[in-house]
Protein backbone atom coordinates (compact mmCIF):
# COMPACT_ATOMS: atom_id res chain seq x y z
CA UNK A 1 0.00 0.00 0.00
CA UNK A 2 1.14 3.58 -0.58
CA UNK A 3 2.43 5.50 2.43
CA UNK A 4 -0.19 7.74 4.01
CA UNK A 5 -0.68 9.64 7.23
CA UNK A 6 -4.27 8.83 8.16
CA UNK A 7 -5.79 5.43 9.00
CA UNK A 8 -6.94 3.12 6.25
CA UNK A 9 -10.45 1.73 6.23
CA UNK A 10 -10.67 -1.95 5.42
CA UNK A 11 -13.32 -4.65 5.56
CA UNK A 12 -13.05 -6.76 8.71
CA UNK A 13 -13.16 -9.99 6.70
CA UNK A 14 -10.31 -8.80 4.50
CA UNK A 15 -8.23 -7.77 7.53
CA UNK A 16 -8.85 -11.14 9.17
CA UNK A 17 -7.77 -12.99 6.03
CA UNK A 18 -4.61 -10.87 5.91
CA UNK A 19 -3.79 -11.56 9.58
CA UNK A 20 -4.39 -15.28 9.10
CA UNK A 21 -2.19 -15.31 5.99
CA UNK A 22 0.60 -13.44 7.74
CA UNK A 23 0.61 -15.88 10.65
CA UNK A 24 0.53 -18.89 8.33
CA UNK A 25 3.35 -17.32 6.32
CA UNK A 26 5.37 -17.27 9.55
CA UNK A 27 4.71 -21.01 9.92
CA UNK A 28 1.75 -21.00 12.32
CA UNK A 29 -0.64 -23.94 12.00
CA UNK A 30 -3.80 -23.00 10.10
CA UNK A 31 -6.25 -23.58 12.97
CA UNK A 32 -4.14 -21.54 15.38
CA UNK A 33 -3.73 -18.73 12.86
CA UNK A 34 -7.50 -18.68 12.32
CA UNK A 35 -8.21 -18.38 16.07
CA UNK A 36 -5.66 -15.61 16.61
CA UNK A 37 -6.73 -13.62 13.55
CA UNK A 38 -10.39 -13.84 14.60
CA UNK A 39 -9.55 -12.60 18.10
CA UNK A 40 -7.49 -9.67 16.79
CA UNK A 41 -10.24 -8.48 14.47
CA UNK A 42 -12.89 -8.96 17.16
CA UNK A 43 -10.84 -6.61 19.35
CA UNK A 44 -10.69 -4.07 16.51
CA UNK A 45 -14.45 -4.20 15.95
CA UNK A 46 -15.15 -3.79 19.66
CA UNK A 47 -13.10 -0.60 19.85
CA UNK A 48 -10.08 -2.33 21.41
CA UNK A 49 -7.57 -1.55 18.67
CA UNK A 50 -4.81 -1.56 21.28
CA UNK A 51 -5.37 -5.35 21.48
CA UNK A 52 -5.90 -5.81 17.76
CA UNK A 53 -3.60 -5.62 14.73
CA UNK A 54 -1.23 -3.37 16.67
CA UNK A 55 -0.04 -6.53 18.46
CA UNK A 56 0.51 -8.64 15.34
CA UNK A 57 4.02 -7.43 14.38
CA UNK A 58 5.38 -8.38 17.82
CA UNK A 59 3.78 -11.82 17.51
CA UNK A 60 5.23 -12.45 14.07
CA UNK A 61 8.73 -11.36 15.07
CA UNK A 62 8.63 -13.68 18.07
CA UNK A 63 7.35 -16.57 15.97
CA UNK A 64 10.23 -16.08 13.56
CA UNK A 65 12.67 -15.82 16.49
CA UNK A 66 11.33 -19.01 18.08
CA UNK A 67 9.96 -17.40 21.25
CA UNK A 68 6.33 -18.02 20.25
CA UNK A 69 5.17 -21.48 19.26
CA UNK A 70 3.72 -22.22 15.83
CA UNK A 71 1.30 -24.81 17.28
CA UNK A 72 -1.56 -24.66 19.79
CA UNK A 73 -0.26 -27.53 21.92
CA UNK A 74 -0.60 -27.14 25.69
CA UNK A 75 0.37 -29.72 28.31
CA UNK A 76 -1.37 -30.58 31.57
CA UNK A 77 1.43 -30.93 34.12
CA UNK A 78 -0.67 -31.37 37.26
CA UNK A 79 -4.23 -32.22 38.21
CA UNK A 80 -5.76 -32.49 41.66
CA UNK A 81 -9.55 -32.60 41.87
CA UNK A 82 -10.94 -29.40 40.40
CA UNK A 83 -7.49 -27.87 39.88
CA UNK A 84 -5.42 -28.26 36.71
CA UNK A 85 -2.06 -26.71 35.87
CA UNK A 86 -0.92 -26.34 32.26
CA UNK A 87 2.34 -25.50 30.58
CA UNK A 88 1.30 -23.42 27.58
CA UNK A 89 4.70 -23.78 25.93
CA UNK A 90 4.76 -20.19 24.61
CA UNK A 91 1.79 -20.92 22.36
CA UNK A 92 0.03 -17.89 20.89
CA UNK A 93 -2.12 -16.77 23.79
CA UNK A 94 -5.49 -16.45 22.05
CA UNK A 95 -5.43 -20.09 20.91
CA UNK A 96 -4.25 -21.44 24.26
CA UNK A 97 -6.65 -19.34 26.33
CA UNK A 98 -9.58 -20.48 24.21
CA UNK A 99 -8.61 -24.13 24.81
CA UNK A 100 -8.20 -23.61 28.54
CA UNK A 101 -11.53 -21.77 28.77
CA UNK A 102 -13.18 -24.87 27.33
CA UNK A 103 -11.22 -27.05 29.75
CA UNK A 104 -12.23 -25.07 32.84
CA UNK A 105 -15.91 -25.26 31.79
CA UNK A 106 -15.69 -29.03 31.33
CA UNK A 107 -14.04 -29.42 34.73
CA UNK A 108 -16.60 -27.17 36.43
CA UNK A 109 -19.42 -29.33 35.07
CA UNK A 110 -17.78 -32.22 36.88
CA UNK A 111 -16.87 -30.49 40.14
CA UNK A 112 -19.15 -27.43 40.33
CA UNK A 113 -16.10 -25.19 40.38
CA UNK A 114 -12.80 -25.45 38.55
CA UNK A 115 -9.49 -23.64 38.39
CA UNK A 116 -6.93 -23.77 35.60
CA UNK A 117 -3.51 -22.21 36.15
CA UNK A 118 -1.19 -21.70 33.18
CA UNK A 119 2.54 -21.08 33.00
CA UNK A 120 4.87 -20.36 30.07
CA UNK A 121 1.90 -18.38 28.76
CA UNK A 122 1.88 -15.39 26.41
CA UNK A 123 -0.18 -12.32 25.56
CA UNK A 124 -3.80 -13.40 25.03
CA UNK A 125 -5.39 -10.10 24.04
CA UNK A 126 -8.73 -9.14 25.60
CA UNK A 127 -9.28 -11.03 28.87
CA UNK A 128 -13.03 -10.46 28.62
CA UNK A 129 -13.12 -12.65 25.50
CA UNK A 130 -12.47 -15.75 27.61
CA UNK A 131 -14.64 -14.69 30.55
CA UNK A 132 -17.40 -14.26 27.98
CA UNK A 133 -16.85 -17.75 26.55
CA UNK A 134 -17.25 -19.24 30.00
CA UNK A 135 -20.36 -17.17 30.68
CA UNK A 136 -21.89 -18.20 27.34
CA UNK A 137 -21.55 -21.78 28.61
CA UNK A 138 -23.73 -20.86 31.59
CA UNK A 139 -20.87 -20.51 34.06
CA UNK A 140 -19.37 -17.59 35.94
CA UNK A 141 -15.94 -17.03 34.40
CA UNK A 142 -13.02 -15.33 36.12
CA UNK A 143 -9.84 -14.67 34.13
CA UNK A 144 -6.63 -13.02 35.25
CA UNK A 145 -3.16 -12.59 33.82
CA UNK A 146 0.08 -11.06 35.04
CA UNK A 147 2.37 -8.87 32.95
CA UNK A 148 5.85 -7.45 33.15
CA UNK A 149 6.29 -4.82 35.89
CA UNK A 150 5.12 -1.44 34.62
CA UNK A 151 3.61 0.24 37.70
CA UNK A 152 5.28 1.58 40.85
CA UNK A 153 4.07 1.12 44.39
CA UNK A 154 2.27 4.27 45.64
CA UNK A 155 4.87 7.03 45.75
CA UNK A 156 7.56 4.73 44.34
CA UNK A 157 9.94 5.30 41.43
CA UNK A 158 10.49 1.68 40.36
CA UNK A 159 8.12 -0.56 38.41
CA UNK A 160 7.36 -3.54 40.64
CA UNK A 161 4.08 -4.97 39.35
CA UNK A 162 2.24 -5.31 36.03
CA UNK A 163 -1.13 -3.82 35.17
CA UNK A 164 -2.43 -7.39 35.47
CA UNK A 165 -5.91 -7.58 33.87
CA UNK A 166 -8.94 -9.15 35.53
CA UNK A 167 -12.14 -10.12 33.72
CA UNK A 168 -15.37 -11.59 35.09
CA UNK A 169 -18.18 -12.92 32.91
CA UNK A 170 -21.65 -13.59 34.32
CA UNK A 171 -24.50 -15.29 32.42
CA UNK A 172 -27.67 -13.24 31.98
CA UNK A 173 -30.89 -14.89 30.80
CA UNK A 174 -32.13 -13.64 27.43
CA UNK A 175 -29.25 -11.17 27.12
CA UNK A 176 -25.51 -11.19 26.43
CA UNK A 177 -23.36 -11.92 29.50
CA UNK A 178 -22.28 -9.17 31.84
CA UNK A 179 -18.54 -8.89 31.18
CA UNK A 180 -16.38 -6.79 33.47
CA UNK A 181 -12.84 -6.38 32.14
CA UNK A 182 -10.12 -4.06 33.36
CA UNK A 183 -6.38 -3.66 33.60
CA UNK A 184 -5.18 -2.30 36.92
CA UNK A 185 -3.42 0.68 35.36
CA UNK A 186 -5.14 3.96 34.58
CA UNK A 187 -4.72 3.04 30.89
CA UNK A 188 -3.60 -0.13 29.11
CA UNK A 189 -0.06 -0.17 27.73
CA UNK A 190 -1.53 -1.10 24.35
CA UNK A 191 -3.44 2.20 24.38
CA UNK A 192 -0.17 4.04 25.10
CA UNK A 193 1.53 2.26 22.18
CA UNK A 194 -1.47 3.12 20.02
CA UNK A 195 -1.10 6.81 20.97
CA UNK A 196 2.60 6.67 20.09
CA UNK A 197 1.73 5.18 16.68
CA UNK A 198 -0.84 7.91 16.03
CA UNK A 199 1.23 10.80 17.34
CA UNK A 200 -1.31 11.50 20.11
CA UNK A 201 -0.72 12.72 23.66
CA UNK A 202 -1.88 10.94 26.79
CA UNK A 203 -4.23 12.17 29.47
CA UNK A 204 -2.72 13.41 32.71
CA UNK A 205 -2.61 10.85 35.50
CA UNK A 206 -1.95 7.95 33.15
CA UNK A 207 1.84 7.64 33.24
CA UNK A 208 5.20 8.91 34.49
CA UNK A 209 8.59 9.09 32.79
CA UNK A 210 11.78 7.30 33.85
CA UNK A 211 12.37 9.91 36.56
CA UNK A 212 8.91 9.43 38.06
CA UNK A 213 7.54 12.71 36.71
CA UNK A 214 4.07 12.77 35.22
CA UNK A 215 4.08 12.77 31.42
CA UNK A 216 1.61 13.02 28.56
CA UNK A 217 4.20 11.86 25.99
CA UNK A 218 3.48 8.22 25.07
CA UNK A 219 7.12 7.54 24.20
CA UNK A 220 8.21 8.72 27.64
CA UNK A 221 5.44 6.61 29.17
CA UNK A 222 6.62 3.47 27.33
CA UNK A 223 10.14 4.05 28.67
CA UNK A 224 8.74 4.99 32.09
CA UNK A 225 5.80 3.59 34.05
CA UNK A 226 2.02 3.47 34.03
CA UNK A 227 0.11 4.66 37.07
CA UNK A 228 -2.40 2.37 38.82
CA UNK A 229 -6.12 2.99 38.46
CA UNK A 230 -7.43 4.30 41.76
CA UNK A 231 -3.98 4.75 43.26
CA UNK A 232 -3.25 2.30 46.10
CA UNK A 233 -6.41 0.30 45.35
CA UNK A 234 -5.36 -0.41 41.78
CA UNK A 235 -1.84 -1.24 42.91
CA UNK A 236 -3.17 -3.65 45.54
CA UNK A 237 -5.43 -5.40 43.03
CA UNK A 238 -2.54 -5.73 40.57
CA UNK A 239 -0.33 -7.23 43.25
CA UNK A 240 -2.84 -9.87 44.33
CA UNK A 241 -3.51 -10.85 40.70
CA UNK A 242 0.24 -11.39 40.31
CA UNK A 243 0.32 -13.49 43.47
CA UNK A 244 -2.67 -15.57 42.34
CA UNK A 245 -1.16 -16.20 38.90
CA UNK A 246 1.95 -17.45 40.70
CA UNK A 247 -0.15 -20.52 41.63
CA UNK A 248 0.81 -21.76 38.17
CA UNK A 249 4.45 -22.04 39.19
CA UNK A 250 5.23 -19.70 36.31
CA UNK A 251 6.74 -16.26 36.00
CA UNK A 252 5.64 -13.40 38.23
CA UNK A 253 6.86 -9.91 39.06
CA UNK A 254 10.29 -9.05 37.69
CA UNK A 255 10.62 -12.57 36.22
CA UNK A 256 8.31 -11.55 33.36
CA UNK A 257 9.91 -10.05 30.25
CA UNK A 258 8.39 -7.57 27.80
CA UNK A 259 6.52 -8.91 24.78
CA UNK A 260 7.92 -5.88 22.93
CA UNK A 261 11.55 -6.46 23.93
CA UNK A 262 14.15 -8.36 21.90
CA UNK A 263 12.18 -11.09 20.07
CA UNK A 264 14.94 -13.62 20.78
CA UNK A 265 14.39 -13.24 24.53
CA UNK A 266 11.51 -15.26 26.00
CA UNK A 267 8.68 -13.14 27.41
CA UNK A 268 6.28 -15.46 29.22
CA UNK A 269 3.63 -14.74 31.83
CA UNK A 270 1.04 -16.70 33.85
CA UNK A 271 -2.76 -16.98 33.85
CA UNK A 272 -5.46 -18.11 36.22
CA UNK A 273 -8.89 -19.16 34.90
CA UNK A 274 -11.85 -20.07 37.09
CA UNK A 275 -15.37 -21.30 36.39
CA UNK A 276 -18.26 -21.60 38.82
CA UNK A 277 -21.40 -23.54 37.91
CA UNK A 278 -24.43 -21.66 39.32
CA UNK A 279 -26.50 -24.83 39.06
CA UNK A 280 -24.52 -26.25 42.00
CA UNK A 281 -25.59 -23.51 44.42
CA UNK A 282 -29.11 -24.78 45.20
CA UNK A 283 -30.82 -21.58 44.04
CA UNK A 284 -34.62 -21.37 44.03
CA UNK A 285 -34.51 -19.06 41.00
CA UNK A 286 -32.11 -19.98 38.18
CA UNK A 287 -29.06 -17.77 38.51
CA UNK A 288 -29.08 -16.32 34.99
CA UNK A 289 -32.72 -15.26 35.47
CA UNK A 290 -31.88 -13.56 38.76
CA UNK A 291 -28.98 -11.76 37.07
CA UNK A 292 -31.31 -10.59 34.29
CA UNK A 293 -33.72 -9.14 36.86
CA UNK A 294 -30.94 -7.36 38.73
CA UNK A 295 -29.45 -6.10 35.48
CA UNK A 296 -32.86 -4.76 34.51
CA UNK A 297 -32.91 -2.63 37.64
CA UNK A 298 -29.54 -1.18 36.71
CA UNK A 299 -30.66 -0.41 33.17
CA UNK A 300 -33.83 1.31 34.34
CA UNK A 301 -31.80 3.63 36.56
CA UNK A 302 -29.14 4.46 33.95
CA UNK A 303 -29.11 7.60 31.78
CA UNK A 304 -28.55 5.35 28.75
CA UNK A 305 -29.97 1.87 29.43
CA UNK A 306 -28.15 0.43 26.42
CA UNK A 307 -24.77 1.31 27.95
CA UNK A 308 -25.51 0.55 31.60
CA UNK A 309 -23.71 -2.76 32.12
CA UNK A 310 -20.11 -3.90 31.76
CA UNK A 311 -19.66 -5.17 28.21
CA UNK A 312 -22.34 -2.94 26.68
CA UNK A 313 -19.90 -0.39 25.26
CA UNK A 314 -17.91 -3.03 23.40
CA UNK A 315 -21.05 -4.49 21.89
CA UNK A 316 -22.21 -1.00 20.87
CA UNK A 317 -18.82 -0.30 19.27
CA UNK A 318 -19.08 -3.53 17.30
CA UNK A 319 -22.55 -2.59 16.07
CA UNK A 320 -21.28 0.84 14.96
CA UNK A 321 -18.26 -0.65 13.22
CA UNK A 322 -20.39 -2.77 10.92
CA UNK A 323 -18.12 -4.73 8.61
CA UNK A 324 -15.04 -2.49 8.58
CA UNK A 325 -12.18 -1.35 10.79
CA UNK A 326 -9.74 1.58 10.73
CA UNK A 327 -6.06 0.65 10.85
CA UNK A 328 -3.44 3.27 11.77
CA UNK A 329 -1.15 3.99 8.83
CA UNK A 330 2.02 3.10 10.74
CA UNK A 331 0.53 -0.22 11.83
CA UNK A 332 -0.54 -1.02 8.26
CA UNK A 333 2.90 -0.12 6.90
CA UNK A 334 4.64 -2.30 9.50
CA UNK A 335 2.36 -5.23 8.73
CA UNK A 336 2.86 -4.79 4.97
CA UNK A 337 6.65 -4.83 5.42
CA UNK A 338 6.47 -8.08 7.40
CA UNK A 339 4.11 -9.63 4.87
CA UNK A 340 6.39 -8.74 1.96
CA UNK A 341 9.32 -10.22 3.90
CA UNK A 342 7.38 -13.49 4.09
CA UNK A 343 6.25 -13.38 0.48
CA UNK A 344 2.66 -12.44 1.25
CA UNK A 345 0.26 -9.77 0.06
CA UNK A 346 -0.25 -6.33 1.58
CA UNK A 347 -3.12 -5.42 3.87
CA UNK A 348 -4.99 -3.27 1.35
CA UNK A 349 -5.15 -5.97 -1.35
Amino acid sequence: MAAQEGPIRIRAEQAEQFARGLLEGAGVEAATARTVASALIEAELEGNASHGLLQLPAYVRRILAGTLSRTDEVTCVHRSGAVSVFDVGLTLGHAAAQQLSETVVTNAREHGVAVVAARSATHFGVAGRYAGMIAEAGMIGIIMCNTRPMMPAPGGREAVVGNNPLAIGIPCAGQPPVIFDMAMSAVAMGRVRQAAQRGETLERGWAVDVTGQETTDPHEAIAGMLLPAGGPKGFGLALVVDLLCALSGGSAGAEIGSMYGAPETKADCAWLLMALDPARFGLAVPYAERVAALAGNVRRAAPDPALALPGDRRRAAKARAGDSIAVAAKVAQELDALSRQLGGRVLSQ
